[in-house]
Protein backbone atom coordinates (compact mmCIF):
# COMPACT_ATOMS: atom_id res chain seq x y z
CA UNK A 1 0.00 0.00 0.00
CA UNK A 2 1.39 3.64 -0.64
CA UNK A 3 2.42 5.67 2.04
CA UNK A 4 0.45 8.65 2.72
CA UNK A 5 1.16 11.97 1.93
CA UNK A 6 2.43 13.64 5.17
CA UNK A 7 1.16 17.62 5.31
CA UNK A 8 1.70 20.46 7.83
CA UNK A 9 -0.75 22.94 8.04
CA UNK A 10 0.33 26.75 9.25
CA UNK A 11 -2.00 29.64 9.74
CA UNK A 12 -2.89 31.99 12.39
CA UNK A 13 -6.48 31.24 12.24
CA UNK A 14 -7.15 28.50 14.58
CA UNK A 15 -10.82 28.06 12.81
CA UNK A 16 -8.72 28.08 9.67
CA UNK A 17 -6.77 25.37 10.46
CA UNK A 18 -10.43 23.28 11.93
CA UNK A 19 -11.94 23.99 8.66
CA UNK A 20 -9.04 22.54 6.84
CA UNK A 21 -8.35 20.24 8.81
CA UNK A 22 -11.59 18.58 8.33
CA UNK A 23 -11.90 18.85 4.54
CA UNK A 24 -8.48 17.14 4.27
CA UNK A 25 -9.75 14.15 6.62
CA UNK A 26 -12.06 12.65 3.57
CA UNK A 27 -9.01 12.23 2.20
CA UNK A 28 -7.58 8.33 3.20
CA UNK A 29 -3.94 9.12 1.74
CA UNK A 30 -3.17 12.16 3.29
CA UNK A 31 -1.35 12.05 7.21
CA UNK A 32 -0.94 15.41 8.61
CA UNK A 33 2.06 15.72 10.51
CA UNK A 34 1.66 18.91 12.75
CA UNK A 35 -0.09 22.16 12.39
CA UNK A 36 1.61 26.03 13.33
CA UNK A 37 0.17 29.49 14.21
CA UNK A 38 3.53 31.17 13.45
CA UNK A 39 5.76 31.89 10.77
CA UNK A 40 9.08 31.30 13.15
CA UNK A 41 8.05 27.74 14.25
CA UNK A 42 6.98 26.83 11.42
CA UNK A 43 10.30 27.55 9.07
CA UNK A 44 11.84 25.84 12.35
CA UNK A 45 10.05 22.76 11.77
CA UNK A 46 10.48 22.66 8.41
CA UNK A 47 14.35 22.86 7.86
CA UNK A 48 14.57 19.93 10.00
CA UNK A 49 12.25 17.97 9.49
CA UNK A 50 12.30 15.32 6.69
CA UNK A 51 10.19 13.65 4.28
CA UNK A 52 7.10 16.00 4.42
CA UNK A 53 4.78 16.34 0.96
CA UNK A 54 2.59 19.27 1.19
CA UNK A 55 2.73 22.57 3.29
CA UNK A 56 -0.49 24.75 3.66
CA UNK A 57 0.81 27.90 4.31
CA UNK A 58 -1.05 31.22 5.35
CA UNK A 59 0.41 34.11 3.69
CA UNK A 60 0.29 37.09 6.98
CA UNK A 61 1.55 34.99 10.31
CA UNK A 62 3.11 36.29 13.61
CA UNK A 63 6.72 36.12 13.20
CA UNK A 64 8.11 35.34 9.48
CA UNK A 65 5.65 35.46 6.78
CA UNK A 66 4.94 32.61 4.89
CA UNK A 67 5.97 34.14 1.61
CA UNK A 68 9.27 34.73 3.18
CA UNK A 69 8.84 31.20 4.31
CA UNK A 70 8.48 29.89 1.16
CA UNK A 71 11.88 32.22 0.07
CA UNK A 72 13.74 31.26 2.31
CA UNK A 73 13.13 27.51 1.49
CA UNK A 74 15.19 28.30 -1.91
CA UNK A 75 13.38 25.73 -4.06
CA UNK A 76 14.33 25.52 -7.79
CA UNK A 77 11.19 23.96 -9.12
CA UNK A 78 7.56 23.79 -7.84
CA UNK A 79 7.54 20.28 -8.06
CA UNK A 80 10.32 19.55 -5.75
CA UNK A 81 8.98 18.16 -2.08
CA UNK A 82 7.55 19.84 -0.03
CA UNK A 83 5.50 21.11 -2.12
CA UNK A 84 4.36 24.68 -0.75
CA UNK A 85 0.45 25.77 -1.10
CA UNK A 86 -0.21 29.29 0.03
CA UNK A 87 -3.44 29.84 1.37
CA UNK A 88 -4.26 33.62 1.74
CA UNK A 89 -7.54 36.13 1.47
CA UNK A 90 -5.17 38.45 -0.84
CA UNK A 91 -4.71 37.92 -3.82
CA UNK A 92 -2.17 40.37 -5.05
CA UNK A 93 0.60 37.72 -3.29
CA UNK A 94 -0.06 35.54 -5.86
CA UNK A 95 3.12 36.37 -8.16
CA UNK A 96 5.66 36.92 -5.80
CA UNK A 97 4.21 33.32 -4.54
CA UNK A 98 4.70 31.77 -7.84
CA UNK A 99 8.20 33.39 -8.52
CA UNK A 100 9.44 31.60 -5.78
CA UNK A 101 8.30 28.01 -6.68
CA UNK A 102 4.82 27.77 -4.77
CA UNK A 103 2.81 24.97 -5.81
CA UNK A 104 -0.23 26.33 -5.59
CA UNK A 105 -2.19 29.40 -4.34
CA UNK A 106 -5.37 29.27 -2.74
CA UNK A 107 -7.78 32.33 -1.98
CA UNK A 108 -9.88 31.96 1.03
CA UNK A 109 -12.67 30.26 1.62
CA UNK A 110 -11.24 27.37 -0.19
CA UNK A 111 -13.99 25.27 -1.48
CA UNK A 112 -13.87 21.50 -1.97
CA UNK A 113 -13.68 21.46 -5.84
CA UNK A 114 -10.56 23.82 -5.72
CA UNK A 115 -8.96 21.73 -2.82
CA UNK A 116 -9.90 18.33 -4.74
CA UNK A 117 -7.82 19.90 -7.56
CA UNK A 118 -5.14 20.60 -5.25
CA UNK A 119 -4.71 17.61 -4.12
CA UNK A 120 -5.27 15.51 -7.34
CA UNK A 121 -2.57 17.85 -9.28
CA UNK A 122 -0.35 17.39 -6.17
CA UNK A 123 -0.61 13.62 -6.39
CA UNK A 124 0.78 13.88 -9.88
CA UNK A 125 3.60 15.83 -9.30
CA UNK A 126 4.67 13.83 -6.21
CA UNK A 127 4.08 10.34 -8.46
CA UNK A 128 2.93 8.45 -4.84
CA UNK A 129 0.12 6.87 -6.88
CA UNK A 130 -0.11 8.22 -10.40
CA UNK A 131 -2.34 5.02 -11.53
CA UNK A 132 -4.75 5.59 -8.44
CA UNK A 133 -5.24 9.82 -8.30
CA UNK A 134 -5.71 10.85 -4.31
CA UNK A 135 -10.08 11.46 -4.22
CA UNK A 136 -12.26 11.18 -1.20
CA UNK A 137 -14.10 8.54 -0.89
CA UNK A 138 -17.77 8.87 -2.40
CA UNK A 139 -20.67 7.12 -0.72
CA UNK A 140 -23.78 6.59 -2.67
CA UNK A 141 -26.57 7.30 -0.49
CA UNK A 142 -30.55 6.26 -1.83
CA UNK A 143 -33.60 8.05 -0.75
CA UNK A 144 -37.13 7.15 -0.95
CA UNK A 145 -39.46 9.99 -2.50
CA UNK A 146 -42.57 8.34 -3.76
CA UNK A 147 -42.90 5.60 -6.22
CA UNK A 148 -38.89 6.07 -6.87
CA UNK A 149 -35.40 5.89 -5.45
CA UNK A 150 -33.40 9.33 -5.66
CA UNK A 151 -29.32 8.12 -5.70
CA UNK A 152 -26.89 10.90 -4.65
CA UNK A 153 -23.51 10.84 -3.89
CA UNK A 154 -22.96 11.85 -0.27
CA UNK A 155 -20.80 14.92 -1.49
CA UNK A 156 -23.22 16.40 -3.17
CA UNK A 157 -25.48 17.03 -0.04
CA UNK A 158 -24.93 20.43 2.51
CA UNK A 159 -27.92 19.91 4.46
CA UNK A 160 -30.85 18.03 5.31
CA UNK A 161 -34.08 19.92 7.31
CA UNK A 162 -37.24 18.74 8.58
CA UNK A 163 -40.02 20.18 6.79
CA UNK A 164 -43.94 18.54 8.88
CA UNK A 165 -43.96 14.99 7.82
CA UNK A 166 -40.96 15.53 5.81
CA UNK A 167 -37.52 15.92 5.05
CA UNK A 168 -35.52 18.85 2.49
CA UNK A 169 -32.27 17.77 1.23
CA UNK A 170 -30.35 20.10 0.48
CA UNK A 171 -28.07 19.29 -2.39
CA UNK A 172 -25.56 21.83 -4.43
CA UNK A 173 -27.99 21.95 -7.20
CA UNK A 174 -31.17 21.51 -5.79
CA UNK A 175 -33.70 20.79 -3.25
CA UNK A 176 -35.64 17.36 -3.05
CA UNK A 177 -38.44 16.25 -0.74
CA UNK A 178 -38.28 12.63 0.89
CA UNK A 179 -40.87 11.61 3.45
CA UNK A 180 -38.08 9.70 6.52
CA UNK A 181 -37.93 10.82 9.93
CA UNK A 182 -34.28 12.24 11.40
CA UNK A 183 -34.09 8.94 13.55
CA UNK A 184 -34.09 6.57 10.45
CA UNK A 185 -31.54 9.37 8.42
CA UNK A 186 -29.16 9.26 11.32
CA UNK A 187 -28.97 5.66 11.52
CA UNK A 188 -27.49 5.52 7.92
CA UNK A 189 -26.04 8.35 7.06
CA UNK A 190 -22.70 8.64 6.91
CA UNK A 191 -20.62 10.09 10.18
CA UNK A 192 -19.81 13.07 8.67
CA UNK A 193 -23.58 13.73 8.52
CA UNK A 194 -24.76 15.20 12.38
CA UNK A 195 -27.63 16.81 13.67
CA UNK A 196 -26.87 20.61 14.66
CA UNK A 197 -30.29 21.15 15.42
CA UNK A 198 -33.72 19.54 16.74
CA UNK A 199 -34.82 19.90 12.74
CA UNK A 200 -31.29 19.74 10.94
CA UNK A 201 -28.69 17.57 9.44
CA UNK A 202 -25.80 19.24 8.49
CA UNK A 203 -22.86 17.98 6.43
CA UNK A 204 -19.93 18.75 8.14
CA UNK A 205 -17.61 18.70 4.68
CA UNK A 206 -19.06 21.96 3.95
CA UNK A 207 -18.89 23.97 6.61
CA UNK A 208 -16.32 26.78 6.11
CA UNK A 209 -16.92 28.66 9.24
CA UNK A 210 -18.19 28.45 12.68
CA UNK A 211 -18.75 31.45 15.28
CA UNK A 212 -20.97 31.98 18.22
CA UNK A 213 -24.15 33.37 17.77
CA UNK A 214 -27.21 34.55 20.71
CA UNK A 215 -25.66 31.46 22.96
CA UNK A 216 -25.96 29.00 20.22
CA UNK A 217 -23.50 28.65 17.24
CA UNK A 218 -23.93 29.56 13.65
CA UNK A 219 -21.99 27.68 11.29
CA UNK A 220 -21.61 29.35 7.41
CA UNK A 221 -21.24 26.40 4.89
CA UNK A 222 -19.25 26.49 1.52
CA UNK A 223 -22.37 28.23 -1.09
CA UNK A 224 -22.20 31.17 1.75
CA UNK A 225 -25.39 29.61 3.61
CA UNK A 226 -25.66 29.85 7.10
CA UNK A 227 -27.19 27.38 10.08
CA UNK A 228 -28.22 28.12 13.15
CA UNK A 229 -26.51 25.22 15.09
CA UNK A 230 -27.59 24.69 19.02
CA UNK A 231 -25.58 24.35 21.51
CA UNK A 232 -27.27 21.46 22.39
CA UNK A 233 -26.36 19.57 20.15
CA UNK A 234 -22.28 20.47 20.08
CA UNK A 235 -21.11 17.23 21.12
CA UNK A 236 -22.11 15.97 17.90
CA UNK A 237 -20.21 17.95 15.56
CA UNK A 238 -17.39 19.30 17.82
CA UNK A 239 -14.86 16.30 18.03
CA UNK A 240 -15.17 16.21 14.15
CA UNK A 241 -14.43 19.34 13.21
CA UNK A 242 -11.41 19.54 15.64
CA UNK A 243 -10.09 15.57 14.89
CA UNK A 244 -6.72 15.53 13.14
CA UNK A 245 -7.53 12.29 10.52
CA UNK A 246 -5.02 9.67 11.35
CA UNK A 247 -4.39 7.93 8.00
Amino acid sequence: MTAALKVVIADDEPLAISNLKAKLAVYPNLQIVDCFDNGDDTLQFLQTAADIDIVFLDIQMPGIKGIDILQQAGKSSAMSKPLFILVTAYEQFAFPAFEHFAFDYLLKPVSRQRLAQTLLDARTALDKQPDQPLAPPVNKLTFKTGGSTLLLDDIEIMLIEAAGNYMCIHTLHETLIIRETMKELLQRLPKQFVQVHRSTLLNLHHVHKLQPHNNDYEFTLTDGKKVNASRRYKLNWADQLSALPQN
